[in-house]
């Protein structure tokens, strides 16, 4: 399932990430890789999704969220 599609207070860890090299550097310097637990603070609809990993939190875009599959 997406990460775009998580509710908030839902913990969840990243199975894959599909976009381009470019992002998933970016995402891997912000601990976002396959194996890292997250937690979603707030996800707004049509928003940004805000997220918690490990003690630093930050916020992407929709289509990156929706670019993020987790279980």
């Amino acid at each position: 399932m997406s990460l775009a599609k998580m509710k908030r207070g839902n913990k969840v860890t990243i199975v894959s990430l599909k976009a381009d090299r470019a992002y998933e550097e970016r995402l891997a310097s912000l601990g976002l890789f396959p194996g890292a637990q997250v937690e979603v603070l707030r996800n707004s609809n049509g928003g940004e999704v805000i997220l918690g990993c490990l003690d630093s939190r930050f916020a992407i875009g929709r289509e990156l969220a929706n670019a993020i599959e987790v279980a």
